[in-house]
């Protein structure tokens, strides 16, 4: 396992973890030193933590309370990557007191959120950033998700007691591959094919782990990969929309301006900053939905 610390400043510390833990290393007992939200930007893995049990994928946004106990287990030796916000009691009253959200203490209360039109944009801006580190873009990120991770708490999703073991793997494969694939037809009777399912079954088992559909993950997948390659690449917007697995420009459009609240065009132009709303504050945390 590596981890680099992005910055540290007043009332937070960001860093980019990368483990490289699999199915035959010892699933060891850790402690949240922080009130932690990680960005989940490559692997899935399973969570055991004080908040439940959760299968996070790419875009998901993993919570964890101060000092709270927690353990992973991996299924492959790929291991994951993570960017960990670490944040103190008293910035996230802050953050909640300008939101205006009520609430009793700063405890987040369920385990993950599950991609969403905010989680996607923060993972793509993290993703590009844990690369070159940016502290402007780290600084916003680190109030973003914070707002994220304390006002979308009616879109989290936990393991009920009925997920099987067997289930879990087939799922977590599917999300695996759905991550290197994206570019490619990932249809639901393909997806169910891969986990050994029938399409219906998988749609169900697949939402009550990850929290949302098949098709969903795709598309965000695709708008993730699309908004890295904004950030850094001169490509035409065209051939990113293809190289992501958009056969329409028209579709890919909509689609970005849907999540990121910004055209692609004017989303390289900023730089891949989230846009923001007329009094100055951030503004794609401010309305999260309940995933499709």
């Amino acid at each position: 396992m590596t981890i680099r610390l992005l910055t540290a400043a007043p009332g937070y510390r960001v860093y980019d973890m990368r483990c490289m833990l699999g199915p035959r290393d010892p699933v060891n007992e850790n402690q949240y030193p922080a009130y932690r939200v990680a960005a989940i930007v490559g692997g899935t893995f399973k969570i055991r933590s004080t908040l439940g049990d959760a299968v996070p994928v790419v875009g998901s946004l993993l919570l964890g309370n101060a000092c709270d106990c927690y353990c992973c287990s991996h299924d492959t030796p790929n291991g994951d990557r993570c960017i960990n916000f670490d944040f103190e009691a008293g910035f996230l009253e802050q953050v909640r007191a300008e939101l205006g959200v009520r609430g009793v203490g700063e405890r987040f209360r369920s385990a993950l959120i599950p991609p969403s039109r905010e989680s996607v944009a923060i993972a793509a801006a993290m993703e590009a950033v844990g690369e070159g580190s940016d502290a402007s873009a780290v600084q916003e990120a680190a109030f973003e998700i914070a707002a994220a991770a304390l006002t979308a708490t009616h879109a989290t999703v936990t393991l009920g007691r009925k997920t099987s073991f067997r289930n879990e793997r087939a799922v977590m494969r599917a999300a695996r591959y759905v991550e290197t694939h994206s570019h490619e037809p990932c249809s639901l009777a393909d997806l169910a094919a891969r986990a050994d399912m029938s399409p219906f079954h998988f749609l169900r088992v697949y939402r009550r782990i990850t929290g949302q559909t098949p098709h969903r993950h795709v598309l965000a997948t695709r708008l993730r990969h699309a908004a890295r390659r904004l950030r850094t690449d001169s490509d035409r917007i065209a051939d990113i929309a293809i190289a992501a697995g958009f056969g329409d420009l028209s579709h890919f459009n909509a689609s970005f301006v849907e999540h990121f609240r910004l055209s692609p065009g004017a989303y390289r132009t900023r730089g891949g900053a989230i846009s923001r709303n007329s009094h100055g504050r951030p503004a794609a945390a401010f309305a999260p939905r309940e995933p499709q």
